[in-house]
Parts: C-alpha cells; structure tokens; sequence
C-alpha cells in the first residue's frame, strides 16, 4: 500500500518536472544543440533547437500515453482464465495492486531518467564550445542498472511469491 502511494507520487511528480525540465532546455540551449560528440568530446553532430524540442516532447508525451495505456488494458485481463492454476491470477485485486505499483515504478523511473538525460544534455551545450567535459557514463549505467532491476523484479515476484493471505 505505502509503495503504491509513493511510486504514485513519483510518477505524478516527474511529469511536471520533465515537462519543465523540458521548458527550461529549450530556453538555454543555443540554437543548434549537439547531440553527438567524438571521442575527444568534440561535438560532430548537431540538431536544431525546436527539431530537439519537439522530439522530446513527442517521446515524452507518446511514452507515458502508452504506458498508461498499457496499464490500464492489462488491469482488465483476466489472469483467472489465462492460468486458472496460479496463487496471482486467483487474487484480482492484489495482482492489479502489484501491476500497477510495477507501471506506476517504470513510468517514474524512466521520466527520472528523462529528465537527467535533459540536464546533461542541457549542461553539455551551455559553454560555446560544446564540449563534453564531464563524463556521464554514470547517469547511463545506473539508469540502465535501475531499469533492469525494474523490469526483472515483477516476474521474479510473481513466480517465486505468493499473494498475501487476506483477513
């Protein structure tokens, strides 16, 4: 209960924060954002403001319209009848729980991420120079580490546990 309160929480939260993440982007970039770097941090590929503004929106919007999307049709499958043998699929209400904590948790995380990526981005482009001085293989590999966290965590929980026995 309390972590579908807070993944929630956080998903309602990163959705104005990446909008205005976005927002502020647009703003500073200068007008051709470079979104390609060589080795020697040197940019060797560059994108029109508006043409990354909009792409991101785009990705942003069409993301977690999807997701929500998806959410909301697999809460209507009726586990039941796919495999009327499994302790998940005989308990609805918990099962549409722990789904939609799941959702709620990747839509979240992936905005987090989101909204990271823009920040770097944003950071990279500020001087004149366009130089990628600052090494952000971290911001990748732990959004990489947390995504497949996320995305084994529900199918180990759902074969190696059992619902909670109600009262």
């Amino acid at each position: 209960m309390i972590s579908n309160i807070f993944f929630r929480f956080w998903r309602v939260l990163s959705m104005p924060f990446l909008a205005v993440t976005l927002l502020i982007c647009y703003f500073t970039l200068p007008d051709m954002v470079a979104i390609q770097h060589t080795e020697s941090g040197r940019p060797n590929s560059f994108m029109d403001k508006q043409n990354f503004f909009y792409t991101i929106a785009v990705i942003f919007v069409v993301f977690n319209f999807l997701m929500n999307l998806l959410k909301n049709q697999v809460q209507k499958v009726d586990f039941g009848k796919l495999n009327p043998k499994s302790n998940w699929a005989n308990h609805k209400e918990q099962l549409n729980e722990t789904l939609t904590v799941w959702f709620d948790a990747f839509i979240a995380i992936v905005n987090t991420f989101m909204v990271f990526v823009l920040i770097g981005i944003n950071r990279i482009n500020r001087n004149e120079e366009q130089r990628l001085d600052i090494n952000y293989n971290w911001v990748l590999l732990a959004g990489a580490i947390l995504l497949m966290i996320l995305l084994f965590y529900l199918p180990l929980k759902l074969l190696y546990t059992n619902p909670q026995k109600q009262d």
